[in-house]
């Protein structure tokens, strides 16, 4: 089954609308692998996580049919990950969805309440929504995926964003964007698995995030640098958790990092890592 990295940017994307700093400027010039849509992932044609402000154009860019969709996983509330207006044109007047199309929703208690703000009545948009509770595995009834979210460090006090492992045919991908060093209960949690796609927040680049004290205080919180990313793969191995073919991607970029997709390349490189990019796919 094929997992997709349908964007690869932060929050204002990349270019950022109105900048005019070199990275947003030179990725212009360029284009390709440096025009970055804002983050969401698929597996096979079924499962979807977040959905953002650009999810039609991923539609369109990747010749992708979201008719067959039958799972919505949000990570959070964040704008760039969650627009639920976006479901309205399920409604009969805008969409003919094939017969008897569902869709479940899946996030934390914030992801619900938007959901239900922004609709009077998400049945009639053939949908409903599932509470995650962390820890636990979920099968996406119809998929053959199931899905397991824990507690992501980001978001604030009051909300809790969810990272996921998605499970298919014995083989698990981690989905890890917006996120800083997890909790000890995480890093065990993660421990008793066997990753074979990791996808992790890359969102600051070269800059390191400070976060308070220890010995790995540059490693950051809320959001990862590059060698945040580097420090996570090292963990999930020391513990165990990598599958010897484990492809091990770095993704969720901000122009603020400044370093264009050969810059990253060049850094992660060496570290056997990969460089996400809008339409990146692995089999998984």
């Amino acid at each position: 089954m094929l997992f997709r990295i349908l964007g690869s940017a932060a929050a204002e994307g990349w270019p950022a609308p109105f900048c005019v700093c070199d990275a947003c400027r030179l990725a212009r010039q360029r284009g390709g692998k440096d025009i970055r849509r804002r983050t969401s992932y698929q597996l096979g044609d079924q499962v979807h996580v977040d959905w953002g402000p650009d999810s039609y154009h991923s539609m369109i860019a990747l010749g992708l049919d979201y008719a067959p969709l039958r799972h919505l996983l949000v990570t959070h509330s964040h704008q760039d990950h969650w627009c639920p207006q976006e479901l309205y044109w399920r409604r009969k007047g805008f969409s003919q969805i094939p017969a008897g199309s569902w869709l479940t929703v899946h996030g934390n208690a914030q992801v619900g309440q938007l959901l239900g703000g922004e609709h009077d009545s998400i049945s009639a948009l053939a949908l409903d929504f599932h509470l995650i509770e962390p820890f636990v595995e979920v099968p996406l009834e119809g998929t053959g995926v199931s899905a397991v979210g824990f507690p992501a460090s980001h978001a604030s006090d009051d909300e809790m964003a969810l990272n996921y492992l998605l499970t298919v045919g014995g083989r698990t991908v981690l989905v890890g964007n917006d996120t800083g060093w997890w909790e000890d209960a995480v890093w065990d949690f993660l421990g008793d698995w066997e990753l074979h796609v990791v996808v992790m927040d890359s969102t600051s680049g070269p800059l390191d995030r400070p976060a308070t004290g220890g010995a790995n205080s540059w490693i950051g919180t809320h959001h990862f640098s590059c060698r945040g990313v580097v420090a996570v793969r090292d963990e999930l191995a020391k513990r165990g958790a990598l599958a010897p073919d484990c492809r091990f991607v770095a993704n969720h970029f901000s122009h603020n990092g400044g370093w264009l997709h050969d810059d990253l390349e060049a850094f992660f490189g060496p570290e056997g890592i990969l460089v996400g990019y809008d339409g990146m796919a692995i089999e998984v």
